[in-house]
Order: C-alpha cells, then structure tokens, then sequence
C-alpha cells in the first residue's frame, strides 16, 4: 500500500487559532467534500467554530421572492442550499476535567490539509490546569467510493492509567438563518422557518435525524455511528433532543482512546422518505465493513487517479504550485459526479450565493474536466440538459423560443431577483451549449447527443433566432441584454454575446446537420452569418453605446468604494464606461483566433483601465491576453492574483466560501495563456511560450480517448502520447504521434507566411486585408512576417502587431532573430487598480 503523502508542495497548513479572521478563512479553506457531501473545516468541537457549515450540494429550501413592486415575469422564487444537521463535534471528559475547555490550554495545535491524499489532519496537545498533557490526532476524511459519508477518527494519549472517560457525540440541527445583508453575494432568505424536524429510528435499527423542507419538498436523513476503542466496562446512553440526538460513552481507560465517528447524509423527495432513509442506513453498515484503514486506501487510490490526469506541476514558484493544486483539488471536491449536480460559485465550502450554480460552471470549471477527467464533465453536462425542460418554461414565460436557461440555480428554476444582472445575462445559454460543443469536439463522446444533448443545441439555438431582430445597416441584432460585465446592463448587441450567439449557432449546425430539418439548419447558418459583430474597428465595442459614454472618475474614487455595487447606485455604474470585469477581453480569451493580433492589444489597452477587478472572475482573461500581448509582468501578476484568490484571501471574503472561478480561472492561465491551447472547429492546438517567471510547466491533456503529456521548458516542449496515438497541431504544424513515443521541438512558430504587398491602404484596411490573407493561407499571426517600407515603424507594430523587415533586409534572418529575443511589443506599463481595494 502506498505511504501518504507528506511533501510540503501538497499540502496547506494551519498553525493560527486565534485570530477569528483567520480561523474563519482557514474554516472554508480546509473545506473536504465528494462533489455530493461537502464539510466546511470547522474544529470537531463544542464552541470552537466561527462558520459551522455542512452542506449537500443540490439541498436547498426555496420560497417566495419579496418584492416592493413585482412584474410580469419575475424570478417567483428563492432557493438557498441548506445547512445539515452538524454532527463533526466529539466531547470528551476525563477524570472529571472537559478536555480543550478554557481552564487548559493548547501547548501544540497544528492542521493540515493533504491534497494528494485528501483527508485534514489536526494534531494537538492540550495541558489542562494540573499540568496533565493529553496529545491526539484527529483524522477527516469524506471518502469518493461513498455518497454521502464522513468520516473522524479521533486518537487520544492519555497521560493517567485507569481513566474515567466520558465521550460525548452529538447530531444536532442547528436551526441558523441567513445574514442580515444588503450583500447580493451573502445568503439573505433562509431563515429555518419552513423546516420540520423528526427523530425517528428506521427499520435498519438505525437512530436518523429527518429534515423536510416545506417549500422545496425535499425529505433529508442523517444518522452517525461510532466505533469505541480503547475503553472497558463500555456503557453507552442515546439521549434524545428537541433538535436532534446525543450519544455518550462511559467507561475506563488505560493509555489512549480511539473513536471513529461515522456519519451518513441522503436526501430526496419527499414521496421517497422510505427510499432515503434506508440509502443512510446502507452506507453506515458499508463503512463498518470497509473500515478505516479499508476506506483510508480507497481515497488514495481514487486519489492517486485523479492527479495521474488532473495534476498540473509548475517549476519556480512553490507557493503558485501550492495554490494551483489547492484550486483543482477544491474543484473535484465540490463538483457533481452524478448527473444530477454541478459546481456552485462557492462549491461546498460556504453558504455564499446560497448555493447556486452561475456561467462560472461551464465557462471557468467545466475545460478542466474536459481536458483531465471527461466523465465528470460530461456529469456537469448532463446536469443542464436534466433542467432542460424548465428552461423551456422559462423562455416561453418571456416570449420567446427554444429554452433559457437560470442564471442563478439550484433546481433549474431562475431565482435572480434582480434582472438586470440575472436574466438579461441571456449569454448563458451560449456559455452552457459552447461548452457541451467543446466537451464533443474534444472528447469525440457523440453519446450524450443522443441523451438530450442534441435538444440542449437546438433549442438554444431556436431561442437565440427567436430573441433578435434584423436591423438595417446592421444585420441581425439583441437588444436590452446584459453581457459579463455586471457593471453595464440592458444595452444593444453587447458584443461577448452577440460572438457566442453565433458560435453557438455555428456548433448547431455543425452537429445537429443531420437530426433537425434541413429547414431550420438553413436558418440557424442564415442567421450565425448575419449576427451584427462591429468590423473593422480600432477598439471593439463592448456594446452598441459603450464608446460614447463618460469615463468613470477612477482618480476621485477612494478605495473604500470598492467593490461599486456596494457603494454606487446601479444607474450610475450603468451610465460610466467602468467594468466589473472586462467584457471584450473575456470574448478574446475564448475566441483567440477571431481577432488581428494588433485589434487584441488595441482592446486590451483601452479596457485595462477600465476595469475595477471587482470580480474574481476576470482576471484570469485579463492575465491570458497579457501573457499573450508580452506583458510578462502584468500577465503575472494576474496568475497569482487568480491562483491565490481564495488561499492567500485577496478578496478578504474567503469567510463565506471560496472561488470557483478563480479556481477554473488559474488553470485557464495554464492551459490557454502559457500553452496557447485552443480549440477549434474540433483541431486541438497550442501555441506555447512559457512565462519568464517559470522554468517549466508538466499536464496531461486528454484529447479524443488519447492521454498526452506535454512538458514545457524553456524554449522547447516535449508532446509525449501516453496511451494511444494521437494528433493534434503545434501552431499550424500538424503533430501525429504513436502510442509512447515523444516529440521535442522548439516552442518558438516557425516563419510560414511573407506579406509584402500591402501599400496604399489605410491601417484599418492593412489589418483586414492581412489578416484574411493569412487566415486564408491557414497560417498564425506570429509565423507571418509583414516586408515593408511603412514609414512608422513602431506605429505598425504598435497597430498591428506583427514582425516586420524592410524590403531590403534578409527577412528569414530578421525573423528567427525577433524570436530567439522574444521581441515581442511590450507597451507602456499599463494602469491597473491595487488588489487592496477588493
């Protein structure tokens, strides 16, 4: 059996309980949860929690939204993820003395949080007021083979023979509410009111706990288990209270105690009561046949698996590779595996946007799996086309076709109060079938088609043709939606939008060519091909009336302002150009290929300033165009700011819970900023260069049913198939590699492409006619050098961002030379706004 693993680059540790602020951070960051089960990382004992929280993801209580003044179309309803009945704590008395009770004090108290093996492991030793020192461990674990158990084994030395010992175990519902907050991202509805309570024993002989939700009518049991060791003349006592049980344990002790807690949480409708308390019962008679050490070498063996695909190893900065693990061991452990559930903004770790599954799913989470662990994307996937059917409701509820699908969610209901914000982010549907289409073009898994994925693509698609409109002078428009950027809303042809409406289209006719009638084809192809995207432009606009606003007043705007929707009213964010989080740039990020190099950099700089970073989500776009661009040391500092996000609490909100985005987000950095990958139109390709803050960077990325490793370092990359054989493209040079055989080539683009006819037109003209030449030519911006006299040198580069010789020189040398220094345009410094202020 492999030992655990103790390298200090897998594991977070907490030496800190005393500052409240930290213990309440280290609380969500110690977080252990199975994508079903999830345990905030509270101490397992009485009074010691600041945040007590354990959650199952898809639990939930919904009721009515209050409204001063309520419209036709309305979200009708809250929903909110539900705190469990909290059974982490043990008690223990000996000889009369409360152990960890005021009167002692900790001489050791030591956490870890190991995320090769994923369990926490907290080591202490506590004197009590006769100078009598008790040491101990206690080990938690919330094992994968499982649903919805957990498990604590306790070991503690005593330092007297014959101990009277007193243990005492309690699974309580705490009946919390939620925060008094004018917050939109704290949890404000739940109050327990509609919760009902019973204490029954099931026919398994099991004592549970039942909760049922009077407005989700959902039924939940509970039930916890103990084996005792190290204890003679054992007697044992169940006392029973109004919200829950306490089992306690009497005996005599020699030199220690043992004591594995067991606990096992189901739910389901409430027609299925039955059904579910037996789920309970079956999982703890499970447990004690596994037994611990059983359990202990299923988790490391699950384990062991995940990060033989998932694990991304960076050389040159130890507490980026710390970070960076933490977020992709965060991701699997928040995220569902069943089908049935996907990944909340906070996953499992706080009651921060009450639970609710957001864009940040399929846009931020959703490639990590694709691209490591495709049976749980694929999960995710069939998640949204089970809701399916009421996003259909929904669209027809607002006058249109097809389906729309929630912007916030947990039953696939929409519940955003606030719609300018909520539904008008009508690019989530394009979020949810553009990545579904990457989930195909990657994996080749046409299956999931033919279980709803193909409906998920038609109506979507149906919903977009049916929600714009022709305008003359333009083509085919949206009006009154709002795109990523929260900061601007209700506006016309907001262009991330727009892009990923026609891309969404475009997959589906690409996969649907053959189930849907040529009729509709026709039209989705008809209607991609006249979506209104501004061409030809010096900056794209974010929207149709972006440009022509004032500039927000950022030199006037103190820190304490921040983050603005908590300190402006929304109107007059709207009416400034400010983002929340950069909206065009988000679009480049994803759709690298539909833009000239210089319209990138162009973009970048006008929006750079523009941008608050009021959200964790944007910075991951931001650092991917820097790195890009050749900005290393903004691209940097965007990599740290989105790999830290939640470890080093830049923030100052890891309290309520962590980031999912930001988790997906750094490894967005890593795969499509330092890799270059993209995926289009099913080729798979990179377009490496790595960070000069790193020296090296080693992943796995599963492409079709093949594994490939690839090894950057330095100015070379090594693509290795690990088990099958494979191809994919390396800028545009076709790779194909056999089953175990390696490829080392220089990461550096070779020169494919000379441009040399290109006077006479203006800059605009320039960067369109060039651009289609090398499109055409199926080449990339940085393998084409442009042979020119132009007068401007720099304002050439500056504005197009390609190499560039004079006629007369050697082209080929200029060229090579360019790349072995890695000139590539830098630019000014540009603006940005201190992480303080977040």
């Amino acid at each position: 059996m492999r030992k655990e693993s103790m390298d200090p680059k897998w594991i977070i540790e907490q030496t800190n309980f005393d500052d409240r602020s930290q213990v309440e951070c280290y609380e969500s960051l110690f977080t252990l949860g199975n994508g079903y089960l999830g345990l905030r990382g509270d101490l397992p004992l009485h009074g010691k929690a600041i945040r007590r929280g354990t959650y199952i993801n898809g639990f939930y209580e919904k009721g009515p939204i209050t409204y001063g003044e309520k419209a036709y179309g309305f979200a009708d309803n809250w929903q909110t993820i539900v705190p469990l009945p909290e059974g982490k704590e043990v008690n223990f008395t000996v000889n009369g003395v409360e152990l960890f009770h005021n009167k002692g004090r900790f001489i050791q108290n030591k956490r870890i949080l190991n995320m090769k093996d994923s369990y926490s492991l907290w080591q202490f030793s506590w004197v009590d007021e006769s100078g009598r020192v008790y040491e101990g461990t206690v080990r938690t674990i919330v094992p994968f083979h499982f649903k919805g158990t957990a498990v604590f084994i306790w070991d503690i030395a005593l330092p007297d023979n014959e101990s009277s010992i007193e243990i005492s175990s309690p699974l309580l519902f705490d009946s919390q509410g939620g925060e008094d907050t004018d917050d939109p991202r704290l949890p404000a509805h739940f109050n327990s009111k509609s919760i009902t309570l019973d204490r029954k024993c099931s026919d398994q002989g099991d004592e549970q706990l039942i909760l049922k939700t009077g407005g989700s009518r959902l039924v939940l049991s509970c039930a916890m288990d103990h084996i005792i060791t190290g204890l003679e003349s054992l007697e044992t006592v169940l006392g029973s209270q109004e919200n829950g049980f306490i089992r306690t344990y009497t005996g005599k002790a020699a030199k220690s105690i043992g004591i594995v807690k067991v606990l096992s949480y189901s739910y389901g409708n409430l027609a299925d009561e039955k059904k579910v308390e037996k789920s309970v019962g079956e999982e703890m008679r499970f447990a004690r046949e596994k037994g611990v050490e059983g359990i202990l070498a299923d988790q490391r063996d699950f384990m062991d698996q995940f990060w033989s695909t998932g694990d991304v190893q960076i050389e040159g900065d130890e507490e980026a590779q710390i970070s960076l693990r933490f977020n992709l061991f965060q991701m699997l452990q928040s995220t569902g595996r069943d089908g049935e559930r996907s990944i909340a903004a906070k996953g499992l770790s706080g009651p921060g946007y009450e639970g609710h599954y957001f864009w940040d799913a399929e846009t931020y989470v959703l490639p990590f799996f694709i691209y490591t662990n495709p049976h749980i994307a694929r999960s995710m996937l069939k998640y949204r086309i089970s809701i399916l059917d009421k996003a259909k409701e929904r669209a027809a509820l607002l006058g249109h076709e097809g389906a729309l699908f929630p912007w916030r969610t947990i039953n696939g209901e929409e519940s955003s109060a606030y719609f300018p914000a909520g539904t008008a982010q009508y690019h989530i549907n394009a979020d949810i079938a553009l990545g579904l289409n990457k989930y195909l073009e990657v994996t080749g898994d046409l299956s999931i088609l033919d279980e709803g994925g193909s409906d998920l693509l038609a109506e979507t698609s149906r919903f977009w043709c049916s929600l714009g409109c022709h305008i003359e002078g333009k083509g085919f428009c949206f009006n009154s939606v709002t795109g990523p950027d929260e900061y601007t809303a209700l506006v016309d042809n907001n262009y991330y939008t727009n892009l990923l409406a026609r891309e969404n289209l475009k997959a589906a006719v690409h996969w649907l060519n053959e189930s849907v009638s040529q009729q509709e084809i026709n039209l989705w192809r008809e209607t991609a091909g006249r979506i209104f995207l501004p061409d030809n432009c010096e900056v794209t606009p974010q929207d149709d009336s972006f440009l022509q606003k004032e500039k927000w007043d950022f030199d006037n705007t103190p820190k304490s302002k921040y983050p603005l929707l908590l300190n402006f009213h929304p109107l007059n964010i709207y009416r400034k150009q400010v983002l929340k989080q950069a909206d065009v740039v988000m679009a480049q990020a994803l759709y690298r290929s539909h833009f000239p190099p210089g319209l990138l950099r162009r973009n970048f700089h006008y929006y750079e300033e523009l941008t608050t970073r009021d959200s964790s989500l944007s910075s991951c776009a931001q650092g991917i165009n820097a790195h890009w661009l050749g900005y290393e040391d903004l691209a940097w500092e965007y990599f740290l700011e989105t790999v830290h996000t939640d470890r080093k609490d830049l923030h100052h909100n890891v309290s309520h819970g962590l980031h999912t985005a930001s988790m997906g987000g750094s490894y967005l950095m890593i795969l499509n900023g330092f890799l270059g990958l993209e995926n289009q139109g099913g080729t798979v390709r990179f377009r490496p260069r790595l960070s000069d803050k790193l020296k090296g960077i080693i992943l796995h990325i599963s492409i079709g049913k093949s594994l490939v490793k690839v090894n950057l370092k330095g100015n070379t990359v090594e693509y290795t198939a690990v088990d099958s054989d494979v191809f994919f493209y390396h800028y545009s040079k076709r790779i194909d590699l056999k089953i175990g055989q390696s490829l080392t080539i220089d990461s550096h683009p070779e020169l494919k492409h000379r441009i040399t006819d290109i006077e006479g037109k203006s800059l605009l003209d320039l960067e369109k006619s060039i651009f289609n030449q090398i499109s055409e030519m199926k080449v990339l911006p940085e393998e084409t050098i442009i042979c020119t006299d132009f007068n401007s040198k720099e304002k050439f580069r500056e504005f197009l961002g390609y190499s560039y010789a004079h006629t007369d020189e050697n082209t080929m040398t200029a060229f090579q030379a360019g790349l072995q220094k890695k000139e590539i345009y830098r630019g000014k410094r540009l603006k940005i706004l201190s992480n303080e202020k977040s």
